[in-house]
């Protein structure tokens, strides 16, 4: 063999090995850290904000969210509710007119253009509340449901105690700057989860940016009314350059609930609650915990019978997380300090916390999954001689 054909395939040889002993080198992928969550915005300029999850029903922002102050147009939430309440009681139908008061057509404020002995239906009034923010509207609702404005009022004040407002007081109906008159942002933003999640055809109509009545077009007084994915709620002006928004988007499944209370204009309480609606979808995803009548706990008590009540969910628990990842989610029973035996299946017996990283995300209740009854003497005795073995 010649020398150059030696050193050829001395150089193949080398070359092959070259490549063998690449595809066999493994370079180890170096472990990031996860990225940290998505930062809060800082919401400034204004008084209290609050972001809902409606689903989960947790608070995923709070800024001043417990300060009392005027609610203004936020109160027809409640108008609305109320509503939805009366037809679903079969008391009114959307195709129902109604006769229209004086005292409905010369209300001051906003104006769906209602006058007596011009056609308008419930269903018309709706839209006139909830696109326009008619104050025109809110009393000819008041009183087609209660009779009287003050009739309503009362219902109004007796509902918000049974949805746990504790610290909302109506006066009026259509939110028109009242003494006395007031409420919190994170007590409205339950409000308006409790009118979606029972009445979810406010949405239907909240949302729109416009409609037609009387042939004069209204617009929407919601800025972000219009955008997709935003389905309503309701705007006020408590004062001058004060004004208060609560808006409702749904997206991928999920929906929320952004109040701004006390912003200096309608376009910077829009552009504020736009933030809080991206930090909510984006910085934070659902997941589920648990599956409906998963059991959670189990107690022993030797003076029972059965010894053992089994603790369970009555439906699917879900909480929502901040991205990525979320961490790990741990839950802690919480029994009632007062239990006692009987307890029938099916009753309360405590809560469950939802924990991630050592902070309560959420609590739900959880209920007796098998009734239990005061054990005999003889049930006792047996009880503390099997646990002594």
């Amino acid at each position: 063999m010649s020398t150059a054909a030696a050193m050829k395939k001395t150089a193949a040889f080398f070359a092959i090995f070259l490549l063998s002993s690449s595809a066999y080198a493994v370079i180890p992928t170096p472990t990031l850290p996860a990225p940290p969550p998505m930062p809060a915005p800082q919401i400034s300029g204004v008084k209290a904000a609050v972001l809902l999850d409606v689903n989960t029903n947790q608070v995923l922002l709070d800024q001043n969210g417990q300060a009392s102050y005027d609610p203004s147009g936020l109160v027809k939430l409640m108008t609305a509710y109320l509503l939805y309440q009366a037809e679903q009681q079969k008391l009114l139908h959307p195709d129902q007119k109604i006769s229209v008061s004086v005292q409905a057509w010369h209300a001051p404020g906003s104006s769906m253009f209602i006058q007596p002995g011009l056609p308008v239906t419930v269903d018309e009034l709706t839209h006139g509340l909830l696109i326009d923010g008619g104050n025109d509207a809110a009393i000819a609702i008041a009183q087609s449901v209660a009779g009287s404005t003050s009739g309503f009022v009362d219902l109004m004040n007796r509902e918000a105690a049974q949805l746990g407002l504790q610290q909302t007081h109506f006066v009026n109906p259509d939110g028109m700057p009242t003494p006395g008159q007031r409420s919190t942002a994170l007590d409205m933003a339950h409000l308006a989860r409790a009118l979606l999640v029972k009445f979810p055809q406010v949405a239907a109509v909240a949302g729109q940016a416009s409609y037609r009545y009387n042939n004069i077009t209204q617009y929407n007084y919601n800025p972000l009314a219009g955008q997709k994915g935003i389905t309503g709620l309701g705007v006020g002006l408590a004062a001058a350059n004060n004004w208060d928004l609560a808006v409702s988007a749904s997206k991928d499944g999920r929906s929320l609930v952004a109040v701004i209370l006390g912003a200096s204009s309608r376009a910077v309480a829009g552009t504020d609650a736009s933030a809080m609606l991206h930090y909510g979808f984006h910085g934070w995803k659902q997941v589920q915990v648990f599956p409906a009548e998963a059991v959670v706990a189990r107690l022993h008590h030797v003076d029972w019978s059965p010894e053992t009540l089994s603790v369970h969910t009555l439906r699917a628990i879900q909480v929502a997380v901040p991205t990525p990842g979320g961490g790990k989610i741990s839950s802690r029973f919480v029994p009632d300090p007062h239990l006692q035996a009987p307890i029938a299946a099916g009753a309360p017996v405590g809560s469950l916390e939802l924990l991630a990283q050592g902070k309560v995300l959420k609590t739900e209740p959880v209920f007796a999954a098998n009734a239990v009854t005061k054990a005999g003497w003889f049930a006792r005795l047996w009880h503390r001689v099997r646990g002594a073995l």
